[in-house]
């Protein structure tokens, strides 16, 4: 079975992001602070959201660079 291209980085961003919000759970009750003034790590549910968005941000795959001396695309002259 072979998955286009657009699938399979939806998937490993998707894998990124459910590894570090495990990671950042586990990181939050087994190390985070336990008097509640780490922003962080006093919240295992604030934790995994925010080590989520790292994993997924960290896991997805970088967008193709452009050519060398190629412009960017022009804005559209339509008006919407």
């Amino acid at each position: 079975m072979t998955l286009a291209p657009r699938t399979r980085a939806a998937i490993r961003t998707a894998l990124g992001a459910a590894a570090g919000a495990v990671a950042g759970a586990a990181y939050a009750h087994f190390v985070g602070c336990r008097s509640g003034t780490c922003a962080l790590t006093s919240d295992a549910r604030v934790s995994a959201l925010f080590f989520g968005v790292v994993g997924a941000i960290v896991a997805a795959p970088p967008a193709s660079p452009r050519p060398r001396g190629s412009a960017p695309p022009a804005p559209s002259d339509r008006a919407d």
